[in-house]
């Protein structure tokens, strides 16, 4: 079950985040849902250890939310 909610919920969840969030990317919903998307995929690259792109997956879900408080705080 694990397995399965692994395979789904993080990988093809994130992975479907961050193709359809940048599309929409000049609205809070479009950076919501890239940032959505790549805090699921962190939890993959924490997983294959490629710490990385942990990295990176952290310092651009940070950029996410800092736009979307800028741009709410507006």
């Amino acid at each position: 079950m694990k397995e399965l909610l692994y395979k789904y919920a993080v990988i093809y969840l994130g992975t479907g985040c961050l193709m359809v969030g940048p599309y929409f990317v000049q609205t809070p919903y479009g950076k919501a849902l890239s940032a959505l998307g790549l805090a699921l995929l962190t939890i993959q690259t924490q997983r294959t250890k490629s710490y990385n792109l942990s990295l990176l997956n952290i310092v651009g879900f940070i950029g996410y939310m800092y736009s979307i408080y800028i741009q709410l705080a507006d």
